[in-house]
C-alpha cells in the first residue's frame, strides 16, 4: 500500500496505542511516556507514514509550513554572503524535517501592518524574523500565540519571542581590542546600519574597548554606514578629505571592511602597514580578498539552522535566548 494511503487510525492500531497518542507524539502537544513515543515513532517508520498537512491543520496540529521573514532588501541579500549562508543554514535543516518554508523579503516600502497581516493569513504554524530593523511590540501584539516565532539576532528585551545570535556587544570589542593591540590608536569605526540592534551594539563594543584601554573616543572617528559596501566607500571618501591621521579601521561587517580596504588603497595608504582593517561576519569574502581580511566571525550557518531548530521543537517544550560563538580571526589586514 502507498504510503500516502495509511491512516491515522491504521497507524495507531498497528502501534497499538490511540489515534490521540500518535497526534500526540507528531504534533508533541501533550507528555507521551518514552516507550510509547519510540513505539509510535518505529510504525511511523516502518510504514513511511506522511499525514495529510491540511488534516493536521484542520486536527489543530502543525500543517508544516514555516514563514522565513528577511528584513533586507533583494538586492543587499545577493550581494551579502552572510545572509545566504544564514537561509541556507535555515531551509537545510527544515527540509530534512520535512516542512516547507516561505521567504518573505520585508521591503522598507512595506509597512509593518501588511506584513503582520500576510504573515497571519498564510496560517503558517512558525515565523523566522532575520535583520529586523523596527520595533517588535507589533508582532507581540497580532500574532496569534499559538504560533512560533523565533528571531535571527537580539531584539531587545521581549516578554514574548526568544531569538538566536551572537554577544554583539563583545564582538565590536574584540574587533577594536585586537586593532588597539597591533598598535593602533586612532581607530575609526565604520557602523552597520544604527536602526538595527547589531549596527548599535557592535558601536556599543567599540566603545568599551577605548575605555577598557584608556583611550578616549573621538566622536568623528564614527562614521555611519549602513552594512553595504558602497556606503562604507562613500563614508570613508569623505573622512579621508578632511583627516588623514588614522591607523586602523573596525568596520561593522565584511561587506563594509572590503569597501575600506579599496578606498585605503586609492588614497595611496598602506594596508596593514599604515592602517589596519578589521570586519565581522566571517564570511568567505573576507578570507578570499587581497589582503586577505581580518574578521570576527560569527556561525552563520548554525544562526540559521539554530532557529530552525527552535521553531520545530515541541509546542509543550519552553524556548530560551541561544548565545552563538564568536572567533576572532587574524588574517593579512591587521598582521604584518
Amino acid at each position: 500500500m502507498d504510503s500516502l494511503k495509511y491512516t491515522i487510525e491504521e497507524i495507531a492500531e498497528k502501534a497499538g496505542v490511540s489515534k490521540a497518542t500518535v497526534s500526540r507524539v507528531m504534533n508533541g502537544t501533550a507528555k507521551v511516556s518514552d516507550d510509547t513515543k519510540a513505539k509510535v515513532e518505529a510504525t511511523i517508520k516502518r510504514f513511511n507514514y506522511k499525514p495529510n498537512l491540511n488534516a493536521r491543520k484542520l486536527a489543530g496540529g502543525n500543517g508544516g509550513s514555516i514563514a522565513l521573514v528577511l528584513d533586507e532588501s533583494v538586492e543587499n541579500f545577493f550581494s551579502n554572503p552572510f545572509w545566504r549562508l544564514v537561509v541556507d543554514g535555515f531551509i537545510s535543516y527544515v527540509a530534512e524535517h520535512h516542512l516547507h518554508p516561505v521567504l518573505f523579503f520585508h521591503s522598507k516600502l512595506e509597512g509593518d501592518q501588511e506584513l503582520v497581516k500576510a504573515l497571519i493569513n498564510g496560517n503558517y504554524d512558525a515565523i523566522a524574523i532575520f535583520g529586523w530593523h523596527h520595533d517588535i511590540e507589533i508582532f507581540e501584539r497580532k500574532i496569534p500565540k499559538q504560533i512560533r516565532v523565533v528571531f535571527g539576532g537580539r531584539q531587545g528585551e521581549s516578554s514574548r519571542f526568544t531569538y538566536v545570535g551572537v554577544d554583539n556587544v563583545v564582538g565590536g570589542e574584540i574587533a577594536t581590542k585586537h586593532l588597539i593591540e597591533r598598535g593602533c590608536r586612532n581607530i575609526v569605526h565604520i557602523s552597520g546600519d544604527l536602526s538595527v540592534e547589531s549596527g548599535r551594539e557592535r558601536l556599543q563594543g567599540y566603545r568599551n574597548a577605548h575605555r577598557r584601554a584608556g583611550i578616549k573616543v573621538k566622536e568623528s572617528n564614527i562614521i555611519e554606514g549602513d552594512y553595504s559596501e558602497e556606503t562604507a566607500k562613500r563614508a570613508l571618501e569623505k573622512f579621508l578629505k578632511k583627516r588623514d591621521d588614522l591607523d586602523g579601521v573596525f568596520a561593522a561587517n565584511d561587506l563594509s571592511a572590503i569597501g575600506a580596504v579599496s578606498v585605503l588603497r586609492t588614497s595611496g595608504y598602506l594596508v596593514p602597514t599604515q592602517v589596519k582593517v578589521i570586519g565581522f561576519d566571517g564570511t568567505d569574502l573576507a578570507k578570499n580578498c587581497s589582503p586577505a581580511l581580518s574578521t570576527v566571525a560569527q556561525p552563520s550557518h548554525k544562526l540559521g539552522s539554530e532557529v530552525a531548530r527552535q521553531l520545530t521543537l515541541p509546542q509543550n517544550e519552553i524556548l530560551v535566548n541561544v548565545n552563538l560563538d564568536l572567533e576572532l580571526i587574524a588574517r593579512e589586514s591587521t598582521v604584518n
